[in-house]
């Protein structure tokens, strides 16, 4: 599984590092309200099946056995920020900003979160041209709107 991540990614966990005294760690896919979202924790202590997956600015970041599964080789995740109001325990929501997954493949400099074609627009935007995200949405999500 390989993971990496947006510049702005980078520089939220960078603010968090000059913010926070302890030891900060990256987890994906152990959410119990956000699945997959990544958290950002300080003193974190990872579960018995967390391994190491990648780094964001020096901070490591882990994944469950189930996850690691479902990315072989070097298949993988990005992970980006969403800039608004958002409620987690991750510790970037202290400054109205949300870490989050996109599919290697989408287009990281847009501001595209995800996107279903050609129903039209998906969860929080619409997709730039040439962009695809695998997968679709189920039917009552494809007219939500967040924002």
């Amino acid at each position: 599984m390989q993971v990496t991540a947006t510049e702005r990614a980078v520089q939220i966990v960078e603010r968090a590092k000059a913010a926070r005294r302890g030891s900060l760690t990256i987890t994906i896919g152990t959410g119990c309200c956000e699945s997959t979202a990544p958290f950002l924790y300080e003193d974190f202590w990872p579960g018995p099946d967390q391994e190491v997956v990648g780094e964001v600015a020096g901070v490591p970041v882990y994944a469950p056995e189930y996850l690691r599964t479902m990315y072989p080789g070097d298949d993988g995740v990005v992970i980006d920020v969403y800039e608004g109001p958002a409620e987690s325990m991750s510790i970037e929501t202290e400054w109205d900003c949300r870490l989050f997954l996109r599919g290697h493949g989408v287009d990281t400099g847009s501001d595209t979160v995800c996107a279903v074609e050609p129903e039209g627009p998906g969860l929080l935007a619409t997709s730039p041209p040439g962009s695809h995200v695998r997968g679709e949405l189920p039917e009552q999500f494809r007219r939500l709107k967040l924002r």
